[in-house]
């Protein structure tokens, strides 16, 4: 058992779980807790906010305290990183919260004797909790980065832990231990890859982590029909890096455009923060509703009455736009191209609000056979105004 000082260790992390579910930690999960340790799978050299919205690394040998505090916190901690060409360090691969991963394990319902398929190892922790749960020989767990599966398995050995590891690409599932009871992603999708839906058992349940071009929040709860026909909601909570392929997908890279500075000038009717800030159920809600629509802010410093602006684009490119705030508070917009972003980006929300502002966990989606998918809120019956 893992000793340490202060808050750290099991029981001070189980604390604040139990903060983050606001509850206590079942039993089951705070057996797997303690029996897999957390610090024990992350390695020496781990990457951790710079509070500049950046990241900078922090080694075990030379901050034990801050190496150790991160290890037992409620909080993501960023394990495998790439440099960008302008020294920008852009996460690769993270140990989650475990708060957020408490609460999927929670939502997927894990019982002894389950199989379990889990998409992306990472450092092997969750893979471990998941075997305390359904015992080793249930638990399948996938990982498309070969440099992470040698040490998630040596990390899980070092517990007493050996589900089955394996490197491969996640949107295939694991066809060979298929059907699977449960599929539990530890990574973010913009669309359910037909493998999971096809290695699904029937009965079973599919737990992942939901993005859209807008955002990455959610987790989707879903389960198959008799009909092939895959239904679900979405719990509020769950930000996660984005499943991987081994190709390099088109997917979130857009081309230029054409130039919303050039468009006229319009008052833009909605704060843009009101869909791009800190109301994370809101910019859910607008990812579902705008799809193939996504958003960067530039902070506009170096331009005189400017204070910000919010750049809009879209994957199909058949539009742009930008939100400018001045430095007086007024708020314009300019838009160009076949789409006019920000009217549909407006629209969406209004919707939204005029509906009463529903949490996201009255959002469903279907899935049928045929791979057609539809959003809706409340029942399926109700489906959600959509572009």
């Amino acid at each position: 058992m893992t000793t340490a000082t202060g808050g750290c260790g099991p029981a001070g992390l189980a604390a604040a779980v139990a903060a983050h579910l606001g509850r206590a930690v079942p039993p089951e999960w705070l057996a797997a807790l303690e029996a897999v340790p957390r610090d024990r799978f992350l390695p020496s050299r781990v990457w951790l906010r710079d509070g500049h919205g950046g990241y900078r690394p922090c080694d075990r040998a030379a901050e034990p305290d801050r190496w150790r505090a991160a290890a037992w916190a409620d909080g993501p901690v960023v394990v495998r990183v790439t440099e960008e060409p302008d020294g920008t360090v852009r996460p690769l691969s993270s140990a989650s919260a475990p708060g957020t991963v408490l609460a999927m394990l929670a939502a997927a319902d894990v019982r002894p004797g389950a199989r379990v398929l889990e998409i992306g190892t990472g450092t092997g922790w969750h893979a471990g909790l998941l075997a305390a749960r359904a015992g080793d020989a249930g638990v399948v767990s996938v990982e498309l980065d070969g440099d992470l599966v040698a040490p998630a398995r040596a990390a899980l050995a070092a517990v007493g832990r050996h589900p089955l590891v394996r490197q491969g690409d996640g949107a295939d599932g694991w066809p060979a231990g298929a059907p699977y009871d449960r599929i539990i992603a530890t990574c973010s999708v913009r669309a359910v890859p037909a493998a999971w839906v096809d290695q699904l058992a029937p009965g079973g349940r599919l737990v992942t982590p939901w993005a859209s071009a807008w955002c990455a929040y959610g987790t989707l709860v879903a389960e198959p029909t008799p009909d092939g026909t895959l239904r679900g909601r979405w719990l509020a909570g769950g930000s996660y890096l984005p499943l991987r392929a081994r190709a390099d997908a088109a997917s979130g890279t857009v081309a230029a455009g054409p130039d919303p500075l050039a468009a006229p000038a319009e008052a833009a009717g909605l704060s843009p923060w009101a869909v791009a800030g800190d109301d994370y159920q809101a910019q859910a809600v607008t990812g579902l509703l705008t799809p193939g629509v996504w958003h960067v802010w530039d902070g506009a410093d170096d331009e005189p009455g400017v204070h910000a602006r919010l750049w809009l684009y879209a994957e199909d490119d058949a539009g742009t736009a930008v939100v400018e705030v001045a430095s007086d508070g007024t708020t314009t917009a300019r838009q160009a191209g076949e789409r006019r972003l920000w009217d549909e980006v407006v629209a969406g929300w209004r919707w939204w609000r005029e509906a009463g502002a529903p949490a996201l966990s009255r959002f469903g989606l279907t899935r049928s056979a045929e791979g057609t998918v539809r959003v809706w809120l409340d029942t399926p019956d109700r489906p959600v105004p959509r572009r």
